[in-house]
């Protein structure tokens, strides 16, 4: 299954009789593949009209970036999007692009699933700052290229954790042992496995790494003290030398 995260911005222009500046933010997720995030302005022409029109504009670039032929699920925030989508809209600029929307679904033969999102998804929170990134014309934030992420699922009551690596083409699953009774806390266990797995040269996003895994990553020499340091300072220098950068989810 396809997704896509979008979020439009919308600023007026100081002459009521012209139409203002709009931006667009998109995270689209395709199966075994680290996000896209896609962004675009629009000034004075369609997509500009209003907020709604930059959120309907968003839903457009998503379906357009998207895989033709295969179903893709859209999250929005905004109720008035969705409806317009499914139902039409008296406003006569936003019911034109819901319906360039609709038609071109159908062309692409798309199945456009509709769907509400809370802001407060990480990939909502991410949609919202491309758009208004691209709306105010402000670079984009020199954000690495995630090539790859690593998912740790770690029970604290089981001696496993599973990290689950996805990158371009390739899925993998690995169920790797924890020793509860070793001086290196098994959460931090889960995330050195977990970094073990980039590739040289990538940029590994791992999400859901315990904030103490994250600390004791982040500042090794202040929490650790002999072998334990040690693994640790081991693992950063190896990334380092093969040129990995490893980020955690915000």
């Amino acid at each position: 299954m396809n997704h896509a995260y979008v979020d439009g911005s919308y600023s007026g222009h100081d002459n009521r009789e012209q139409a203002g500046a709009a931006g667009w933010g998109i995270v689209l997720l395709l199966p075994g593949q680290p996000p896209r995030r896609i962004q675009g302005r629009a000034e004075g022409g369609a997509g500009a009209e209003d907020n709604n029109a930059a959120e309907l504009r968003a839903v457009l670039e998503a379906l357009r970036h998207a895989p033709q032929g295969e179903a893709l699920t859209v999250y929005s925030d905004n109720t008035s999007t969705l409806a317009s989508i499914r139902r039409g809209s008296l406003s006569a600029p936003q019911d034109e692009l819901a319906a360039l929307i609709r038609r071109e679904a159908a062309e692409r033969g798309t199945e456009l699933r509709l769907t509400r999102a809370s802001r407060e998804r990480r990939h909502m929170r991410a949609a919202h700052d491309l758009a208004n990134q691209a709306r105010r014309e402000l670079p984009p934030q020199d954000t690495p290229q995630i090539q790859a992420e690593a998912l740790i699922v770690h029970l604290p009551w089981r001696p496993e954790a599973t990290i689950t690596l996805r990158r371009l083409g390739e899925r993998v699953t690995l169920h790797l042992p924890l020793d509860p009774a070793a001086a290196l806390p098994a959460s931090v266990q889960a995330l050195l496995g977990a970094a073990s797995l980039a590739q040289a040269g990538e940029t590994l996003l791992i999400r859901r790494a315990s904030a103490l895994a994250q600390a004791i990553w982040e500042k090794p020499l202040r929490a650790l003290e002999g072998a334990a340091r040690e693994a640790v300072q081991a693992a950063k220098e190896t990334a380092l030398e093969q040129g990995v950068t490893v980020l955690f989810e915000s």
